[in-house]
């Protein structure tokens, strides 16, 4: 007994042929709304980012604070958390700076503005 399945018997070359390629039409235009769809959820994380986010306007030749990582693991209200004030030497990077203390003596490795606090 060989009976063929209602699949098999269903089965249309010609037509097959023609599904496939209106499929393969519709490939390039779901693609773009996919695309569209990425580029809009991409617009509204970086509005939510840059509605939260604060702008660090540090520039050379001003007066900082830098963060002391020796006291990390003292606590209390009275131990200092920031020792300083510093001068910007210069700008390294978009975010980081070279520093020297108030007598222009170079400061050794450079720091990231998260780590820094205007004076």
């Amino acid at each position: 007994m060989n009976l063929p399945s209602l699949r098999v018997q269903a089965y249309n070359p010609e037509d097959n042929h023609k599904k496939l390629l209106e499929q393969l039409d519709m490939v390039e235009s779901r693609r773009e709304a996919a695309m569209e769809r990425i580029m809009n959820e991409k617009a509204k994380v970086a509005a939510s980012y840059n509605r939260k986010v604060t702008p660090r306007s540090l520039e050379e030749g001003d007066m900082l604070l830098k963060r002391d990582f020796h006291k990390k693991y003292e606590h209390g209200k009275i131990v200092a958390t920031w020792e300083g004030p510093f001068l910007t030497r210069e700008k390294t990077g978009p975010s980081t700076f070279r520093l020297a203390t108030m007598e222009g003596i170079p400061v050794s490795k450079t720091w990231n503005d998260v780590h820094l606090r205007k004076y």
